[in-house]
């Protein structure tokens, strides 16, 4: 029986109040094509992220009312918003002038932007992120853009946490770690919703009682926690994630982490699950690696 157990990361957000005025106009984008693989609900109220396909590449669209209103893109090759995606790097993109967002104003409040291997930069009234991974040279892996006014509707720094949320989060996390894996010709993993009860479970446990470890305050470690629930295992590992503003900031987190990018990666792994509780709206990932 072999066990990968890997330490969790932590990205915090710290934010301040001044007085500034939103924009209220909202800009008016096309769809995008692309045959519907999946949809979900967002944390932007009255978006939603759908998941599409065209004959190039998969992406997540922010979508409402049948318009395209902001995008994650990833694929290899592609230019998308002034970058080259594995092409260009962090240092070729400081050099272009753009305007480095610092943080994100909602109402009279701003929520200051504490990113690791990140950069935010307004563009075309568009905030955009750019995620770069620090085992390949800092080059862009992906892109995520979303509009001033669509990013000023959200609450708060994270969304209001919600049982719709967590599965979205849940569910895209799950998505994200198979579409890096298929970049590296690796294959899917498979969901595996008996461990539901065990990645839901710490999640939660680490939000009701404030703390962030792999052992819980019983003492049990992940593999503990999965034979409680009956699950077996020849291989097993768990990944923790907390404090970044959405799942696709708390993905790259974990690819520029050297143990949590392993797990990720990892040809033995055949099976995951992904659970996800909220303090104060702020998003706990548990994810939970097995190999029968």
């Amino acid at each position: 029986m072999k066990k990968v157990l890997v330490l969790g990361v932590i990205a915090f957000a710290f934010f301040g109040c001044e007085s500034v005025p939103i924009e209220q106009a909202e800009a008016e984008y096309p769809k995008s094509g692309g045959k519907l693989i999946d949809a979900y609900t967002s944390e932007y109220p009255g978006y939603k992220w759908e998941v599409r396909r065209t004959a190039t590449e998969e992406f997540v669209a922010l979508t409402k009312d049948g318009k395209d209103y902001g995008k994650y893109r990833f694929r290899d090759g592609v230019t998308t918003q002034g970058a080259t995606l594995n092409k260009d790097t962090e240092a070729t993109l400081a050099k272009k002038g753009w305007k480095v967002v610092k943080s994100y104003r909602k109402g009279n409040t701003n929520y200051m932007l504490n990113l690791d291997h990140a950069a935010v930069y307004e563009k075309n009234d568009n905030y955009v992120t750019y995620f770069f991974d620090q085992y390949d040279k800092n080059r862009v892996k992906a892109t995520l853009a979303i509009p001033k006014d669509v990013e000023a509707k959200k609450e708060g720094f994270y969304g209001a946490a919600s049982k719709a949320l967590r599965t979205t989060d849940e569910k895209l996390m799950l998505r994200l770690m198979n579409w890096e894996r298929a970049e590296y010709k690796k294959a899917a993993l498979s969901p595996y919703t008996a461990l539901k009860p065990v990645t839901r479970g710490h999640s939660e446990n680490m939000a009701e009682n404030n703390f962030f470890s792999h052992t819980d305050p019983e003492g049990r470690d992940p593999f503990d926690r999965m034979k409680a629930e009956g699950i077996r295992f020849s291989m097993a590992g768990e990944n923790l994630s907390m404090g970044y503003p959405n799942v696709f900031a708390a993905h790259w987190g974990l690819m520029n982490s050297k143990g949590h990018r392993e797990n990720i990666m990892q040809s033995g792994f055949k099976q995951a699950d992904v659970g996800v509780a909220f303090r104060k709206d702020a998003p706990y990932f548990t994810i939970n690696f097995r190999t029968p």
